[in-house]
């Protein structure tokens, strides 16, 4: 009887080791044990102003849903956001992947990942496609600020454009350029594309290389920038070179165009309310994996604001946090 007892003390005693070495029990995707849920969000350049507007509102209502958010920057690279969302999908099981800036056609690997998961996902820009369950408009901005040109500028004279295609928001602000400017026959349009990184300095490249062909005194001139850094670094080139006979013209309407426009270096910029558009992202977020398949897929249309020198001051009033976001 005694061997008895000992025996199934010890195998007692074997099963509570057992069990204190193994793994506690799964929670669902993405939640951490005490049933929070995780938002990945695959930033294009999360330094960016606009980004980090976007990134902002997310959080905001990411946190008031009782959600965490974790960010990858992937720089500007589409096989980083696809590592990313493959990441999150399979390595960290988040709940919900917000992807910034990027084609939806340049994420297959990444959004197959999700759907075999049954994350949904949110785009910034993206088109709507299979795992897409929410976006925001990319083109509205690109037409207000070309048809804002093309208001101020007139219809006639040389303009550079300043173009990125690889982000989603530039590509279609692109094709916002090109569809106004076809219509302009007497407007010539030189294009140069930027990088990232290095957007500021090909901005102030390109602007040097085509200011030596359109000296002063070349008729009306006029820059356009997809977006604020390289419209920077074009203006960094007309300063180098003493000119003020050349507009600038640029979106997103971050603290440094702002201050641009401010100071007469830059001629317009068409604001976007990057917060309002990350909170829009981060709901339909929250919304997707509430319902489940009784979502319905939705597109966002935030407009913008454009900023001159005529109306900053009352754009500072009405927004006193857009030289600080």
């Amino acid at each position: 009887m005694k061997r008895i007892v000992t025996a199934v003390v010890g195998l007692v005693a074997a099963m509570s080791l057992l069990t204190a070495c193994s793994s506690p029990a799964a929670s669902s995707p993405g939640q951490s044990s005490d049933g929070t849920k995780t938002l990945g969000i695959v930033a294009l350049v999360a330094t960016d102003a606009l980004n980090a507007a976007v990134i902002k509102g997310m959080k905001e209502v990411a946190a008031d849903e009782g959600w965490k958010t974790i960010v990858t920057d992937t720089n500007g690279s589409v096989d980083k956001a696809n590592a990313a969302m493959t990441t999150f999908s399979t390595t960290q099981k988040v709940d919900a992947i917000a992807v910034m800036a990027f084609l939806s056609t340049s994420l297959q690997s990444g959004l197959s990942s999700a759907r075999s998961a049954g994350i949904p996902v949110v785009s910034w820009g993206g088109e709507l496609t299979d795992g897409i369950v929410a976006t925001t408009s990319a083109e509205a901005v690109g037409v207000q600020s070309v048809q804002d040109l093309l208001k101020d500028f007139g219809h006639k004279g040389s303009v550079l454009a300043l173009t990125y295609h690889t982000g989603v928001l530039c590509y279609y602000r692109g094709i916002a350029f090109d569809a106004a400017v076809k219509k302009e026959p007497d407007l010539q349009v030189t294009r140069n594309e930027v990088a990232i990184p290095g957007q500021v300095e090909d901005g102030t490249k390109f602007t040097s290389g085509w200011l030596a062909k359109h000296p002063a005194g070349s008729g009306p001139l006029a820059i356009w920038g997809s977006w604020d850094e390289p419209a920077m670094g074009a203006i960094a080139a007309l300063k180098q070179s003493g000119r003020t006979d050349v507009k600038v013209y640029a979106i997103n309407g971050g603290p440094q165009a702002l201050q641009a426009v401010k100071d007469g270096t830059l001629e317009q910029v068409v604001w976007q309310d990057g917060v309002t558009e990350g909170k829009d992202m981060m709901k339909a977020a929250v919304g997707s994996v509430k319902a489940g398949s009784s979502w319905k897929a939705k597109t966002y249309n935030v407009p913008g604001i454009t900023v001159t020198k005529a109306n900053i001051d009352q754009f500072l009033a009405d927004h006193p946090d857009a030289l600080n976001s």
